[in-house]
């Protein structure tokens, strides 16, 4: 058979595996997966050339970028169940570990010809953006130090019954390390593998037996390396989302009042992740989260003084106040900022809904250019570093 030409974006699939589910992610317009190994050259005297090279622990980055339709990827990135989500949201700072895995399609056949997988990467950045004639998008960043090519497929296995004993539905094939299975999760918490007699924290595998030290509460997930018969691909589709949610059914709400004119929105977030390592592990042991950062811009036509009397005082026209300064707002209880995403289909319905609590103005930007209708940019940050997703309007 001839070598093929090329890999088509159509023919490579995503899968987040994360604390308590997995999903085969719809709308990905973009995945960036890379890992550098950091290394030192040893000299020595009386050696003209190096006498080596010394390793460092490898970063593995992975980035990808979503069109923003529903929570269903959020929900996996957060532990959540997407069927049954919060009706309270969910915070930005319960985006946890996940592993990442890329599926290769076969040129000819729909079958895998390869997959690589990235493990336990921690969500560590997060952008979102809204914009008027554009498609509202979702990204995120997720850095770790253990990522591999396979030949063969990557599986995933869902337990929800069973105490302390499985059986996965294909065998493994052994990796290098000796180990059976890339990762296993129990009830949201990594586990690390041993030969046999699981502890606490632990699991072994026999053949096809999954023992695990701790009793499964909810679900046991479990990713390796194994060669299925038949023919495995299956395209990405679904239908109960909207294809893509533009900027004309994006609502920005501030204290409750539509906000006009608006032409784009960004959201940024940090986690502040620290990466933890210890003397004799070549990887990444996990990462702590301090207290995260979100801030944003909102752009505007800029036409009069409600929007920066609304984001410096909470009101739209307050009474007595002739004077607006950004580096004075102040309000008792903060400002909210809402972003309601309606389906294209159904304008009376929400489909998600972004909030950030309490939004404080940290500087603003006012352009005009000759033939053009000025702009109006104000910069935020989450005041309480909240950012709060929820499915439809906010309980």
């Amino acid at each position: 058979m001839a070598k093929r030409l090329a890999i088509p974006s159509k023919e490579m699939a995503l899968r987040i595996v994360g604390p308590t589910d997995y999903y085969d992610a719809a709308r990905v317009q973009r995945v960036d997966l890379t890992s550098e190994a950091p290394t030192t050259e040893i000299d020595e005297l009386g050696n003209p050339n190096h006498a080596g090279t010394v390793a460092d622990i490898t970063n593995v980055t992975v980035t990808f970028d979503v069109f923003d339709v529903s929570v269903k990827l959020f929900s996996v990135l957060t532990g959540t169940d997407a069927t049954a989500y919060p009706a309270e949201g969910v915070n930005i700072d319960q985006l946890s570990e996940i592993d990442v895995i890329l599926f290769v399609k076969d040129a000819e056949v729909a079958d895998y010809v390869k997959s690589a997988h990235a493990q336990r990467l921690q969500v560590s950045d997060f952008s979102y953006s809204f914009n008027v004639t554009g498609e509202s998008t979702e990204s995120y960043t997720a850095t770790g130090s253990a990522k591999r090519w396979f030949k063969n497929d990557v599986i995933v296995d869902k337990f929800t019954t069973g105490t302390t004993s499985f059986n996965l539905t294909e065998t493994p094939i052994q990796l290098l390390n000796g180990n059976d299975c890339l990762s296993v999760i129990l009830d949201g918490e990594y586990l690390e593998e041993v030969a046999s007699a699981p502890e606490t924290g632990e699991y072994s595998v026999s053949g096809t037996t999954l023992t695990t030290g701790d009793t499964r509460t909810a679900q046991v997930l479990a990713v390796y390396h194994a060669a299925p018969a038949g023919t495995n691909w299956s395209d990405i589709t679904d239908a109960t989302i909207p294809a893509a949610i533009r900027g004309q059914h994006a609502k920005i709400v501030i204290v409750a009042e539509d906000v006009p004119r608006v032409q784009s929105v960004t959201l940024n977030g940090n986690l502040n992740v620290q990466p933890v390592q210890e003397m004799g592990n070549p990887n990444i042991v996990g990462y702590q989260r301090q207290v995260p950062s979100v801030d944003g811009t909102i752009t505007v036509l800029d036409t009069d003084n409600e929007l920066i009397a609304l984001l410096t005082t909470g009101e739209i026209n307050p009474s007595g106040v002739t004077e607006f300064q950004v580096e004075a707002s102040c309000t008792a209880s903060g400002v909210p900022l809402e972003i309601r995403m309606y389906d294209p289909c159904d304008d009376t319905s929400v489909v998600k809904t972004l909030k950030v609590p309490q939004v404080k103005l940290t500087g603003d930007s006012h352009t005009i250019n000759v033939n053009e209708n000025a702009q109006a940019v104000f910069n935020f940050v989450s005041d309480t570093a909240e950012l709060i997703i929820y499915s439809g309007l906010p309980a």
